[in-house]
């Protein structure tokens, strides 16, 4: 992690804070420090304590739940549309869960303490928290089904594209270990499927980024995408 320039000297980026009028804007910024993420780093560990939360920027994070020492699976993504560290506002005293880097990128790094005092004085700054914690329970339970039901190279191209939606740039920079982790599959899988998806011309790889095409990916990727972004659309608008 590298610190940058201090929070106010940027405009704010992420989506969640750019709905909120500017004093609980500011008030975000002025207790926040800006830093770069790079892929694979931990953010926040499961059964521990959340001390801080974050607003992502260009950063998009996966929460994984760890079943055994070998074993973990994706429940969602998490990007500039939301927060990271929802569990401080539901008062949990660990949070289960191990919040990895997908896609590197900068986020607002704030004390848990102090997003609290923001979120019990209401307004728009609460009401935006709950609606985003209503979306992404929404993301966990379509990923549930779409897990169940729905071949790898789908589940693969709704998943580059909603890392592409958070991150709103052209390519994803991911490791094939984070892929297999997130999609259930094995590192072996995971490249049979970029090739597959590179065949159709959904993608294009490189030796350290997946470019994506959208038009094409979009037409291999599962309906649970779509599904996804007309609910989050739905959910987060004001």
């Amino acid at each position: 992690m590298t610190n940058a320039a201090p929070t106010l000297l940027i405009a704010p980026t992420n989506r969640l804070l750019s709905q909120l009028p500017v004093h609980q804007r500011n008030a975000i910024h002025r207790g926040s420090e800006l830093a770069f993420y790079s892929v694979g780093d931990v953010l926040l560990h499961s059964q521990t304590h959340s001390n801080y939360v974050f607003f992502p920027i260009e950063a998009v994070v996966s929460i994984v739940r760890p079943l055994r020492e070998d074993l973990s699976v994706e429940l969602g993504l998490i990007g500039n549309e939301g927060m990271i560290g929802l569990d401080v506002i539901m008062h949990a005293k660990t949070q289960p869960d191990d919040t990895v880097v997908q896609s590197a990128g900068s986020a607002l790094r704030m004390p848990a303490d102090d997003l609290l005092k923001l979120f019990y004085g209401g307004g728009p700054l609460q009401k935006q928290l709950l609606r985003f914690t209503h979306a992404f329970l929404g993301q966990v339970a379509q990923n549930a089904v779409c897990n169940r039901f729905h071949p790898l190279a789908a589940r693969m191209a709704k998943w580059l594209l909603m890392i592409q939606d958070r991150a709103a740039a052209p390519e994803v920079r991911s490791t094939p270990r984070l892929m297999a982790i997130a999609l259930g599959a094995s590192e072996k899988e995971i490249d049979e499927n970029l090739q597959r998806l590179a065949a159709t011309g959904g993608i294009r790889q490189r030796r350290d980024a997946i470019v994506i095409e959208r038009e094409l990916l979009e037409l291999n990727a599962c309906d649970c995408y779509e599904v996804l972004r007309e609910a989050y659309g739905r959910t987060l608008t004001s």
